[in-house]
């Protein structure tokens, strides 16, 4: 064997210790992207579901509106019709439609409320 010189040992030590340093460096970096990966899948998810909840809303709405106008109209047509001012003669029934604001009965309007009244239909 031929003796291998100080300087050739200190230059394959330097040589070792700058390569351990270099991938102990890219694996920080190869870390802190992998935790920046997953704060931007999350912002992303976030996002996702904020267009998804805008996006009903806004359906809601609409279908709010349209239920609304449809319901308006069906009122105005049926309070066109033939017979629509006609009197009930049985006082029950009047009186129950009276309560439920069919009749356009300003002392007991019930167009807030979505179900109307919760009472049953009285006997015919």
């Amino acid at each position: 064997m031929f003796p291998i010189p100080r300087l050739y040992l200190a230059g394959i030590g330097l040589a070792l210790i700058l390569a351990l340093a270099g991938g102990l460096y890219l694996r920080g970096r190869h870390d802190a992207a992998e935790k920046a990966k997953a704060a931007v899948a999350a912002s992303q998810q976030a996002q996702r579901q904020a267009e998804v909840t805008t996006e009903a809303l806004d359906q809601h709405s609409t279908r709010v509106v349209v239920i609304r106008e449809r319901a308006d109209a069906s009122v105005r047509i049926v309070q066109q019709a033939a017979g629509a001012d006609t009197p009930i003669p049985d006082p029950v029934r009047r009186a129950w439609l009276d309560g439920l604001g069919v009749r356009d009965n300003p002392a007991s309007d019930t167009r807030d409320s979505p179900a109307g009244s919760p009472g049953t239909l009285p006997p015919t």
